[in-house]
């Protein structure tokens, strides 16, 4: 078969909702989007809040002041974002589809929403993916699975497998800073583990 044969099957696959376009939800959204030769087909980016000062990376980015973030998102990649200028919240989590769910939500206690999106994805047949502590100077960021982790999300006390956590596993009461070298490692790995749910499901890995 020609390369050039080869390069037309190698198309995006698969759909995932964002859930947070902060921080770290940006990195992932742009890292998700900058794969190719595939990578994720379609992804909905869910946010209300619009881009601030403190907002460095994404005006790194090229994002402006008062944007809302999503629309930010949606300007880089218009073709394959859908941008939702809300949070999702227990009464529209609905909206959340596609494959896989990435809940990069942060700001004040968000166990209890995190627990409802992470049901409702188990009841959806659509796998969560989500953040497990991002404190820490020189951490290693771990994947695990949210029942059996050490880190702020055992608090869900999940009573299943299936949740699938990345982070430092350290809690904002140990006082230590949130670095964007952190970020961007749970960025990559948030990104790579998607990517092994969407082509597990094409039957790729």
């Amino acid at each position: 078969m020609m390369i050039e044969e080869l390069e037309k099957k190698l198309k995006p696959l698969g759909e995932v909702s964002l859930i947070g376009c902060g921080r770290l939800g940006v990195r992932v959204a742009f890292d998700l989007l900058e794969v190719h030769r595939g990578g994720v087909k379609k992804l909905y980016i869910f946010d209300s809040a619009k881009i601030d000062e403190n907002d460095i990376i994404h005006r790194k980015l090229g994002g402006k002041v008062g944007e809302y973030k999503v629309d930010f998102a949606k300007r880089f990649f218009n073709e394959r974002v859908e941008a939702y200028r809300v949070d999702i919240n227990e009464d529209n989590l609905n909206l959340i589809k596609g494959n896989v769910a990435i809940i990069c939500i942060a700001g004040g206690d968000t166990l209890k929403i995190t627990k409802k999106i992470v049901e409702y994805c188990f009841n959806n047949n659509i796998k969560p993916i989500g953040t497990n502590g991002v404190f820490g100077i020189e951490e290693n960021v771990k994947v695990s699975d949210a029942k059996y982790t050490r880190g702020p999300a055992k608090l869900l006390n999940l009573d299943k497998e299936g949740f699938t956590v990345v982070g430092t596993e350290r809690f904002i009461k140990d006082f230590l800073p949130i670095t964007p070298y952190t970020l961007d490692e749970m960025a990559k790995k948030i990104v790579l583990e998607t990517l092994k749910v969407i082509y597990g499901k094409y039957g790729y890995v």
